[in-house]
């Protein structure tokens, strides 16, 4: 008689429910990272995002979230749709994570799921999900799990590319760890870096947040955009993927098949227009279950206007 083993019914279930990935690694220690980010700190890159200086302790011993914690199941979820450029009418553009419903919603959705199933596994298990704003070193997790390693432009990417959201499960258990992930990396290319308009991307592997128009477009405090980086506005009004769409590794990337990440009919169809005269009404009504509904309507009201006016400078 053949046992699958536990890790095996795991990573099967994982698949099953639609996640493009799916690893185990212990819950390590994360001194290296700290010290990272420790450095990051200190120079400031970390811009407005006082909440980076929080829980310091947690993000380099994550077993401090979730004690008695023995295996993280890490898993990727896709969200790409490589052809939303091409079949858009607006000039203008979102990131693609943010043409769909709301990630954090659907991944919290599917992880409990998977979280049930490893309870129905083994009932004396604890398990605790997370999805995104734990103070967690995610993307080092996934390496740690084998799905792949941190690029140039600070993403996790895999041989499938990198337009994935990570979450992970704590658990009792204890499950046979993967090995972290080796073989492939960013090597000599430097495409993400060159072709950051605002060269937040100046020190590889280093992000500051400072000059990055995602950060800008998304996290910034107050109304108005900093003059200096409104300059470097292009067509983007909800954060920016340029670094990404660089990247020789998402060349082949697959159409997600989840399908709470299909692009909302208005994002598609909307015309210029139609977004520069777009309502407080429209926009809550379009957004309401989109992780862009976090800007508010005056914010992205403000995002169009700057890009609009890069816009008619370039014309």
């Amino acid at each position: 008689m053949c046992v699958i083993k536990p890790e095996e019914q795991i990573k099967s279930k994982a698949l099953a429910l639609g996640f493009e990935g799916c690893g185990i690694t212990s819950c390590k220690t994360f001194d290296k990272e700290s010290r990272a980010l420790d450095a990051w700190l200190n120079n400031l890159y970390h811009a407005g995002m006082e909440f980076m200086r929080r829980n310091r302790e947690k993000r380099e011993n994550p077993s401090l979230l979730h004690p008695e914690t023995k295996s993280v199941v890490v898993v990727l979820l896709n969200y790409g749709n490589p052809a939303y450029i091409s079949q858009k009418k607006s000039s203008y553009q979102f990131a693609e994570y943010a043409l769909g419903k709301d990630y954090h919603v659907v991944l919290k959705d599917k992880l409990q799921q998977l979280s049930d199933f490893i309870t129905a596994l083994s009932p004396s298990a604890d398990n605790r999900c997370f999805v995104d704003t734990a103070p967690l070193f995610e993307k080092s997790f996934a390496v740690e799990a084998g799905l792949g390693w941190v690029g140039k432009n600070t993403l996790l990417i895999t041989p499938q590319g990198s337009t994935f959201f990570i979450g992970e499960i704590f658990t009792t258990l204890s499950l046979t760890p993967d090995l972290p992930f080796k073989g492939q990396d960013c090597a000599h290319c430097n495409k993400c870096v060159n072709s950051c308009p605002t060269n937040a991307l100046g020190t590889p592997y280093v992000l500051n947040a400072n000059k990055c128009l995602s950060y800008h477009s998304i996290e910034r405090k107050q109304t108005a955009w900093d003059a200096t980086i409104e300059k470097q506005v292009n067509h983007y009004i909800y954060g920016c993927d340029i670094c990404q769409q660089v990247c020789p590794y998402n060349v082949n990337r697959k159409q997600t098949a989840v399908a709470e990440f299909k692009i909302k009919p208005e994002i598609l169809h909307f015309t210029d227009a139609d977004w520069e005269n777009i309502s407080e009404e429209t926009f809550h009504s379009i957004f309401a279950d989109s992780a862009a509904k976090r800007i508010g309507y005056q914010k992205f009201k403000e995002n169009i206007s700057v890009t609009n006016k890069r816009k008619k400078l370039r014309d």
